[in-house]
């Protein structure tokens, strides 16, 4: 699995074409000096284990239709936060759903996983588990179908939301992250910013 290069990573899976994606990137950033747009495949050289915190790097993001799901795009970017105002933007202005990850192994120091779901730029669901210092869950919004609930009682707080329960989550949505094919991309656009 490629993910397993990663101790930590974020990404978003728009319920839409790519080419809708492309549409409002190219209407937001196109004539904008501060930023370039390639058309190249996407790869996984965004960052080596885990993104950079905070927001004092030029942000780069990746969007690509993966091999295995037609008609969807996936965001990648090299912001610890998923680039998340980003996200609520896209689901606004077209109208669609995403889902947002945040995904750790169990001994990354900041641990975080975590699944948003966003519709129309509203939040509609969100659930972490995380370690600030302490260990805390939270979760609200209504339940989606793809959740087991019962995962979310057990006893160790680290147990509730976990990366194999947020890959589990993936499947039943319908993109097997854990597949390589998914990773690899039909189209992409890498989107980077050059100067502030």
């Amino acid at each position: 699995m490629r993910i397993n290069k990663f101790k930590y990573f974020t990404f978003t899976y728009f319920d839409c074409s790519l080419e809708k994606i492309e549409d409002i990137v190219l209407k937001k950033w196109g004539d904008c000096k501060k930023y370039k747009i390639t058309y190249t495949p996407f790869k996984f050289d965004l960052y080596e284990s885990s993104p950079l915190k905070g927001g004092a790097h030029f942000e780069k993001i990746y969007f690509f239709a993966p091999k295995s799901c037609d008609g969807k795009c996936v965001m990648f970017s090299n912001y610890s936060d998923g680039l998340s105002s980003l996200v609520y933007q896209i689901t606004y202005s077209l109208k669609i759903k995403a889902y947002s990850f945040r995904i750790c192994t169990d001994d990354f120091p900041d641990a975080i996983n975590a699944f948003g779901y966003i519709e129309n730029g509203t939040e509609r669901r969100t659930v972490y588990a995380m370690k600030d210092p302490k260990w805390k869950f939270y979760c609200q919004g209504e339940v989606q179908p793809f959740e087991d609930e019962k995962l979310y009682r057990a006893r160790t707080i680290k147990q509730k939301l976990n990366k194999d329960i947020l890959i589990a989550y993936c499947v039943k949505l319908g993109f097997d992250i854990r597949d390589d094919d998914f990773w690899e991309s039909k189209q992409s656009i890498l989107l980077e910013r050059l100067s502030w």
